[in-house]
């Protein structure tokens, strides 16, 4: 299969497609430990690399017994996690290939899961707050609901369309329904979703695999 980049307008997932959220989430939980050794002047930071190695499900609740602190704080925790700066970056190839897209296709975008906040703050630590972005919270749907990929339809009538995502569960359905050309690409085991697709409805199923995204210069033409 063959793209022409002329004529196609490319939406990205955001989260473990163009950038690794485990990095989001280490980087949350960074500010997290600054802000609670600036103001209970305790660094419990190797405490709470040896939890996330050890697989904890309640990380903030961990800290707030650490702490002493009622659970209640929890809920304080994580809205410091969800509205910090994020340090996080774009990978250089990454950045020239959307550049690229910017310059020869139809049109560029990002159609991503969470709230609207945390998503903007992460679009605008890796670059990307001049793309066009249909985030969840903002539009009151959630993928697999076809309602964001149909509005980019909309505005952009007698096109080709493309969605690249990571997530078999609930990423490509919509597109694939609408008609797109329907990407997945190959995670690790830092993903923070599972890939397995055992038992997923075929109609999930993305159209093409790729393992990087710079294999996607192999499908233009």
């Amino acid at each position: 299969m063959k793209i022409d980049v002329a004529t196609t307008v490319f939406v990205f997932d955001l989260d473990d497609t163009l950038y690794k959220e485990a990095d989001y989430h280490l980087s949350g939980v960074r500010a997290v430990l600054r802000k609670i050794e600036r103001l209970y002047k305790k660094d419990i930071s190797s405490r709470v690399t040896q939890w996330i190695d050890d697989g904890a499900t309640d990380l903030w609740g961990e800290i707030c017994e650490e702490l002493n602190l009622p659970e209640s704080v929890k809920q304080s925790l994580l809205w410091e996690y969800r509205l910090h700066q994020p340090e996080i970056t774009l990978d250089p190839a990454i950045k020239c290939m959307l550049d690229w897209l910017v310059q020869r296709s139809a049109g560029l975008a990002i159609l991503t899961d969470g709230r609207a906040i945390t998503q903007r703050l992460k679009l605008a630590a890796l670059g990307l707050d001049n793309l066009p972005a249909y985030i969840s919270e903002e539009h009151g749907s959630e993928k697999p609901s076809p309602n964001r990929f149909r509005a980019i339809q909309y505005l952009h009538p007698e096109r080709q369309h493309v969605y690249i995502g990571d997530n078999p569960a609930k990423d490509f359905l919509a597109a694939n329904e609408l008609g797109w050309i329907s990407i997945g690409l190959r995670g690790d085991e830092r993903n923070v979703h599972s890939q397995e697709v055992l038992g997923l409805d075929p109609r999930c199923l993305p159209k093409i695999w790729i393992n990087s995204l710079s294999e996607l210069h192999n499908l233009f033409q």
